[in-house]
């Protein structure tokens, strides 16, 4: 049984955890003819165009940097 300190103490980490974690925003999608998905994100103030897997990979927690992806231009017409 744990006490009601040691309850304060793991749900302050978690939330801790949470406010660490960057948050990724779907801005838009774009759904291609061969059946593929490119999706426009937002993650730390910066878009990226990704696909489904990399997608899943940012919101599993993983960083751009990480799956090292370059940022998508300004000045892209989708």
């Amino acid at each position: 049984m744990r006490t009601p300190v040691a309850n304060q103490i793991r749900k302050r980490r978690a939330v801790s955890d949470a406010l660490g974690r960057h948050k990724v925003f779907v801005s838009s999608r774009l759904f291609r003819g061969d059946g593929q998905t490119v999706s426009r994100v937002l993650v730390s103030g910066q878009y990226y165009d990704v696909n489904d897997t990399l997608l899943d990979r940012l919101m599993a927690g993983a960083t751009p940097k990480e799956l090292e992806l370059e940022p998508a231009p300004e000045d892209a017409a989708r």
